[in-house]
């Protein structure tokens, strides 16, 4: 990794040239170096490099700039690869590398914030530390694309981050962050960042949560020495910014382990809880304002409206599956009754079953049926019908889940086992498909189709999950 070299955005880079062949002024090359991460990193490093007192640790690339001089940048050259971006062939390491790009301009957005809250002098050193931290997991997803993934889905699956990086690279991504930082000669100010002593361990993390347990309250002051040197360290703002960029993106918003770490910051703080998470929500509007690179979404996509950062029109919404949307319905809450599950059924049914030409919904209980609802029929003539006449199949149904199908000779030879005058209501060349399930203790649905199609596969599989939805064992 340390051989290899920085990308930097092709427009950027020829910009650069441009203006050193034109003999610009560095104060007109500022807005073009910060432009590009890794731009502004090198020269950063090689600002690092060549100072001689390390106490005066240099932080931002524009104050690195100054010192590198024309003739430093135009030195560094050759270490930078120009790639190109093109929306409709981006290639999936690209892609990867701009997305961990944008989640640490997102995680030094956060930090900047929150240390401005608390130490306005020191936000802008803190940005520059923040999105530098994860430079060189930046460079792995570029070059090491495959590896980064297995990562990646196995840390979605819920593994421990600790051991699947240990498992696919066999050491952790920090501890390589670290050493090519000290190859790089990056600031030292930015390698602290890395350091047990500065950086809480879990124990100390949830000490510090558990100071702003109480989230109408102010957190308590803690009397711990050492927890008192960490939370007046600008570097654990850094640490939790990273830690929330990297989460959210990862498992959305709504992870249940966003709490925990603006509980950490609202306890460094000193201030409520609420005030910690509107301004990290405040900060990814910022970032994705300004630093909305392409790689992905930004997270203030999550907080606003879903297409406003997108730069393609969005793709019409398909109408949702009616099982899936009668599932959804159905676990809103238990207290759906067996009328209004036949009556959700009903839909579903109806929007699912191409061939479907008629169907009605019974409720078995205490010994009788009764139609609950129907469609495609006449009503008079469904009332017309002896329900709770002797059927052997009516019987059969309502004693356990039961599924019939009917076609062409098995339907006038079985129409003598129906209920007393249903065959009356059925149509020439139908074909005709009972189901029953058990929707409470005491009550069973069965399910009357009339199709005036071959009944295939597909169909009876649609209509076997509309109907164990709404069964008893689905509750």
């Amino acid at each position: 990794m340390k051989d290899k070299k920085f990308p930097v955005r092709e427009k950027h880079l020829s910009r650069l040239k441009n203006q050193i062949k034109n003999g610009d002024t560095l104060d007109n090359m500022r807005d073009n170096i910060a432009s590009d991460p890794l731009l502004a990193f090198a020269i950063l490093n090689e600002a690092n490099r060549n100072i001689r007192n390390k106490n005066n640790d240099i932080t931002s690339p524009l104050h690195a700039a100054a010192i590198v001089g024309i003739n430093g940048i135009v030195r560094l050259l050759p270490n930078f690869a120009p790639y190109y971006l093109d929306p409709k062939q981006t290639s999936p390491h690209l892609s990867a590398f701009l997305s961990e790009v944008q989640t640490s301009y997102e995680a030094a957005s956060i930090a900047k914030l929150w240390v401005s809250k608390k130490q306005p002098s020191g936000s802008d050193d803190i940005f520059w530390i923040t999105l530098f931290r994860d430079t060189a997991k930046w460079l792995l997803w570029l070059y090491a694309y495959p590896t980064m993934t297995r990562i990646n889905q196995r840390l979605k699956k819920g593994e421990a981050a600790s051991h699947v990086e240990l498992s696919e690279l066999g050491c952790r991504i920090d501890e390589i962050t670290a050493r090519l930082f000290i190859l790089w000669h990056t600031p030292h100010r930015i390698v602290e960042g890395f350091y047990s002593k500065n950086v809480p361990n879990s124990s100390e993390l949830q000490t510090l949560a558990h100071l702003a347990h109480d989230i109408d309250q102010l957190p308590n002051l803690t009397e711990n020495k050492r927890l008192t040197i960490l939370i007046n360290n600008p570097l654990i703002f850094s640490y939790c910014a990273n830690k929330v960029a990297h989460e959210a993106h990862l498992t959305g918003w709504d992870s249940k382990h966003l709490p925990f770490l603006y509980r950490v910051v609202a306890a460094s703080m000193h201030c409520y809880l609420s005030e910690i998470t509107y301004t990290a929500h405040i900060a990814t509007v910022q970032s994705a304002r300004h630093y909305n690179i392409g790689g992905k979404a930004p997270l203030a996509q999550q907080l606003l409206n879903p297409d406003l950062y997108l730069r393609y029109a969005p793709k019409p919404k398909t109408p949702n599956c009616p099982v899936s949307s009668l599932k959804k319905a159905l676990n809103k809450h238990s207290l759906f009754d067996t009328k209004q599950k036949a009556n959700m059924a009903l839909k579903a049914i109806t929007k699912s079953i191409p061939s479907l030409k008629h169907c009605i919904i019974f409720k078995h209980a205490n010994h009788k049926t009764l139609p609950l609802y129907q469609s495609g029929y006449e009503i008079n003539k469904v009332k017309m019908v002896k329900w709770n006449t002797h059927s052997s199949v009516f019987s059969k149904l309502s004693q356990q889940a039961t599924a019939v199908h009917f076609s062409n000779k098995t339907l006038e030879s079985a129409q003598v086992s129906l209920p007393y005058g249903a065959d009356k209501i059925l149509e020439k060349n139908s074909q005709l498909v009972l189901l029953s399930t058990q929707v409470t203790q005491k009550e069973t649905v069965i399910f009357w189709i009339e199709t005036s199609a071959a009944f295939n596969q597909k169909d009876y599989t649609t209509l076997k999950k509309i109907v164990s939805a709404i069964s008893h064992r689905a509750a």
